[in-house]
């Protein structure tokens, strides 16, 4: 019963940001894009290394990966409640 509960209760917090980013709420995953960019300019600061920032992923991108944790969250949902 306990690890059909924490089941549910992880696979709703993995739904609900997984949701929020694939729906691109609020501009959530154009947000994580220049989280990213900002990440690499610091680190290329640190360094000394001025050169333009790569983007190994887009928002898009980010769309996607979130929609794949959405699914997760609803399978981990769906298990917990089998074992309920």
């Amino acid at each position: 019963m306990l690890a059909a509960s924490l089941c549910i209760v992880l696979g709703l917090a993995v739904l609900v940001s997984g949701g929020w980013v694939a729906l691109d709420i609020r501009s959530a995953a154009a947000a994580i894009e220049r989280w990213q960019e900002r990440n690499h300019e610091l680190r290329m600061a640190t360094v000394g290394d001025f050169t333009p920032s790569q983007k190994w992923i887009t928002a898009t991108g980010f769309r996607v990966v979130a929609g794949g944790v959405c699914l997760v969250g609803l399978i981990l949902i769906l298990m917990g409640l089998v074992n309920l």
